[in-house]
């Protein structure tokens, strides 16, 4: 009997260490390990994205600072004090009101209230010098204005990589003087025009 048993208990041990279910039934049993936790911010999806948001935020940037252009406002204002050179009402008339498509069309509302006043301003003078094509003293009032209005923004903002003068005549508006912005030193004089067409000097350089 004792033989018998020893058998048994010697033939069970070598089934258990033979049966290849053995270690699979173990491992099936035991939990699987899971990694909890935020992903890297170094994984390459990550910095792709990355990449594209900041590509957005400078192209927002860019819209915001290129919303009033400068340099199309002077190249707005530049051809109707020319043409005021040229004693020619009708052109000057023509070309304010180009101007102050642009000056109404501008995206003021980021702008400080100061520059935003020298644009209304401007927009308004602009818009007097287009409504009085038959009335070339009154055109000549309002540039005046408008290029006092030009000075100051162009103080504010800078001159858009434009090569800019602030010119003088002493003669204009009895005795009191006028200032005007030219894209030239030589003075073509849009106050007093072919009457007394150099009068005048360079004030500044911008």
């Amino acid at each position: 009997m004792k033989n018998l048993l020893t058998v048994l208990v010697t033939g069970s041990i070598l089934y258990s260490c033979n049966n290849p279910n053995s270690n699979s039934l173990k491992k099936e049993t035991e939990p699987a390990v899971k990694t909890e936790g935020n992903p890297s911010t170094s994984t390459p999806e990550v910095i792709t994205q990355n990449a594209a948001n900041n590509q957005e935020k400078n192209k927002e940037e860019v819209k915001e600072s290129s919303s009033v252009s400068i340099k199309q406002i002077v190249e707005g204002y530049l051809p109707l004090k020319n043409a005021l050179t040229q004693d020619d009402a009708s052109t000057a008339s023509k070309e304010a009101k180009k101007l102050y498509s642009v000056l109404k069309k501008a995206d003021i509302s980021k702008l400080s209230a100061d520059v935003k006043d020298i644009l209304e301003s401007a927009a308004e003078n602009a818009e007097h010098i287009s409504e009085n094509s038959r009335d070339i003293a009154h055109q000549r009032e309002h540039l005046l204005s408008l290029s006092n209005d030009m000075a100051d923004l162009i103080k504010e903002m800078g001159t858009g990589g434009l090569k800019l003068y602030q010119n003088f005549c002493p003669m204009y508006n009895n005795g009191k003087g006028g200032t005007w912005i030219s894209e030239s030193e030589e003075i073509i004089n849009p106050y007093e025009g072919q009457k007394m067409i150099n009068c005048g000097s360079v004030k500044k350089a911008f």
